[in-house]
């Protein structure tokens, strides 16, 4: 039996907190939960049938809450302040934020932290596919990267970068690109939209040389996502239409379900990035 502990109780937290409740993840039994508001916290418990430890306290869940692995659900900020902490304390860790493993000395960091203390991080695909075919290309050369991200207006809003490029989405009526560079930057710029780029970048040739383009388009409900890569073993187009998550337009749901089956399958899923 494999004992979680979660990082966020908000949406994508809450789903994987359900999941593990209600028996989907076999073998796993979620023991703690953290966050920084309580109300957060309160919430998430009162729709558990089996009840977890509750922490507001960092030190003291990562000391008391008794978890073999934490997934942290909760923003690229978070994965940077605990992450290290995680790892140190003979823990794995499953992270969602993956745009914050872009920061190479950050990346570099926690691999050898995961080297010296014997320790996994985790990355599952997230809202996309095809990184399996990204991986093996890579072995041959990679020539070009590209990860197309088309979200309707409610889903971008609260990226920090959004509102100086379109003052009123309310009158938006065509797509629009609102972003077009590295995925370094992206990352950035569009923190909770381009984790799917950021899982690209570290499954092929890096956050600097992976191109992003973002659209923000009116006339569509879903999430939609395109990868294109080329390289000496050919090219590869794939593009996906993802439901949102009903509790967080920002997050596909398929996102979230990646890390429900990175669980479900004992930890075993996901992308390494340490060992």
């Amino acid at each position: 039996m494999i004992k979680v502990g979660i990082i966020g109780c908000g949406a994508i937290g809450t789903t994987l907190a359900e999941a593990i409740d209600s028996g989907v993840v076999n073998n796993v039994e979620l023991v703690a939960l953290f966050d920084l508001f309580d109300d957060r916290i309160e919430t998430l418990v009162q729709k558990l049938n089996h009840k977890p430890k509750k922490y507001y306290e960092f030190e003291v869940f990562l000391r008391n809450g008794g978890a073999d692995i934490i997934v942290e659900a909760a923003s690229q900020q978070a994965v940077i302040s605990y992450s290290e902490r995680v790892i140190t304390s003979g823990k794995d860790i499953l992270i969602m934020s993956t745009g914050a493993l872009l920061d190479k000395e950050f990346l570099k960091r926690i691999k050898e932290a995961a080297k010296k203390h014997g320790r996994q991080v985790q990355v599952p695909s997230g809202a996309i596919g095809g990184l399996d075919v990204v991986k093996a290309a890579k072995l041959e050369g990679l020539e070009r990267v590209v990860s197309t991200i088309r979200k309707n207006p409610e889903s971008l809003k609260a990226s920090p970068d959004f509102q100086g490029i379109v003052k009123d989405f309310d009158d938006l009526k065509e797509p629009k690109i609102i972003f077009q560079g590295c995925a370094n930057d992206a990352v950035k710029l569009f923190p909770s939209n381009t984790n799917v780029s950021a899982a690209l970048s570290l499954a092929g040739i890096g956050g600097q040389n992976t191109v992003v383009r973002v659209i923000v388009d009116p006339t569509i409900t879903m999430n939609i996502h395109e990868i294109e890569i080329k390289g000496k073993f050919g090219k590869m187009k794939i593009q996906l239409e993802n439901y949102k998550h009903p509790s967080n337009p920002k997050t596909s749901y398929l996102a979230v379900l990646s890390a429900i089956e990175t669980l479900r399958s004992n930890i075993s899923g996901g992308m390494k990035v340490g060992t």
